[in-house]
């Protein structure tokens, strides 16, 4: 094949490709495509403006952007910089109190000791908007927004791609914060930013420097509030956890459309809505580490008692056993009776690594009584072992033996009883007599 020939396939879009869906990623690794090359199946006014090599920056609309173009060394980008008071407020928390969050505190509710030692005031709140939602290579961040404090207040960091040309200067900028702070902080970023924009780096041939520990505040929401809440998303733990309903707010799966028409129209009005929705899911991850951090130092009374228990089970994977039964507690105290369970069970369990096998059997007993009949023969179970193991009474032991067919299944409910009846068959059988020699 000849040398033309093998230019000609390279430049062409290739059999069965559609220049519209690709044209983001083709231009944020090669610059703007040949016309020839990018214009079937679009409208010829759109495609023209796109992709004549004029860049969106210089549309007559393009002023109503917020923010400034700032020159880098690797090229132009737009930054959208905004701070708040100290005294700002998210709903019912004040955002500058993530300030005050320890870093043992935030290493116990995220289970992950290499958070022990790290300066939260320096970390870096991190989130993106995108081409897409399923990540992929094909998926372009075309908003990064940045949050960090400064001066005990939030700095609210926006970078945004007018042109996907631009990526690399985007990326670079990214990079020189990641390389002061000493960890970021996202929503569900272990599974999509991060992962996207490492991505990124990598198809635009940018060494990343080491990845700076990350706290993923989905994981450690999901286990603090998911009794109570069910669904987890960020606009969920605003809503029932923060106390803030965010007003004409733009839904997540219309922004890769709004982004878009803004490429291909120029259409910049929409965007504002995209803009805001990003700083307010960065504010929110801020009010959010606070009010994880600021409840897990005593029980609040105000706090529901499913919450009460999420932390209290957090604290018992901790190993935290005082912390734990401190909640456990606390939740105890509720009206829903699965909730009361289990936290008497939990109580149980702390007392049972302590060894107060009197704590440990009261708090049985109590589980018995909160009338959740579903769960008692997971609880019949617990006193069973108790019975046997710890107080060696195994009348007892197989009294609660009978109601555990459900619990650990027929056969070893059967096994259990067997073992019980010899025990106390040899606990009865009467001791030989020695009779003296006549």
């Amino acid at each position: 094949m000849s040398l033309l020939r093998k230019l000609d396939r390279f430049s062409s879009a290739g059999p069965g490709s559609r220049s519209a869906s690709n044209s983001v990623e083709a231009l944020s690794n090669h610059g703007p495509p040949s016309r020839a090359s990018a214009t079937s199946g679009m409208e010829p006014e759109a495609s023209t403006r796109f992709l004549s090599g004029s860049d969106p920056s210089d549309s007559e609309s393009n002023h109503e952007l917020p923010g400034l173009m700032q020159e880098t060394a690797y090229g132009p980008v737009r930054v959208i910089d905004t701070r708040l008071e100290p005294s700002h407020r998210y709903g019912s928390v004040l955002v500058q109190s993530a300030l005050q969050v320890q870093a043992r505190t935030m290493s116990m509710l995220a289970l992950d000791a290499e958070l022990c030692d790290l300066d939260f005031s320096k970390a870096l709140f991190l989130d993106t908007e995108t081409t897409g939602l399923s990540g992929g290579t094909g998926t372009l961040p075309f908003l990064v927004g940045l949050a960090w404090f400064e001066d005990r207040s939030l700095r609210v960091h926006q970078l945004f791609l007018d042109h996907p040309a631009h990526e690399v200067s985007l990326l670079h900028c990214l990079l020189e914060k990641l390389r002061s702070c000493s960890c970021i902080i996202t929503y569900n970023g272990k599974s999509f930013d991060w992962p996207l924009l490492r991505t990124r780096f990598v198809m635009n041939r940018i060494a990343v420097v080491k990845v700076p520990p990350h706290l993923d505040l989905l994981h450690t929401g999901r286990r603090v509030f998911k009794r109570r809440l069910g669904r987890v998303r960020l606009i969920d733990m605003e809503t029932h956890v923060l106390g803030k309903v965010r007003e004409d707010d733009v839904d997540g799966s219309e922004i890769p459309q709004i982004y878009n028409d803004f490429l291909h129209e120029g259409t910049t009005s929409p965007l504002h809505a995209v803009i805001e929705h990003n700083s307010n899911d960065l504010i929110a991850m801020a009010a959010l580490l606070a009010r994880l951090a600021d409840h897990l130092q005593v029980p609040q009374w105000e706090d529901d008692p499913r919450d009460h228990l999420g932390y209290a089970q957090v604290a018992e994977r901790a190993g935290k056993q005082d912390t734990a039964q401190l909640f456990a507690c606390a939740s105890a105290a509720g009206s829903e009776p699965s909730c009361v369970v289990d936290a008497h069970l939990l109580v149980a369990r702390t007392a049972r690594r302590s060894g107060d096998r009197d704590l440990e059997e009261s708090s049985l007993r109590s589980a018995l009584e909160a009338g959740d009949e579903a769960r008692h023969p997971f609880v019949h179970l617990a006193l069973a072992k108790c019975y046997e193991h710890r107080f060696r009474n195994y009348e007892q032991a197989l009294y609660h033996a009978a109601f555990t067919g459900s619990a650990e299944g027929a056969h070893s409910s059967i096994r259990r009883r067997k073992r019980l009846e010899r025990k106390i068959a040899r606990c009865v059988q009467p001791k030989a007599v020695e009779l003296p020699l006549r």
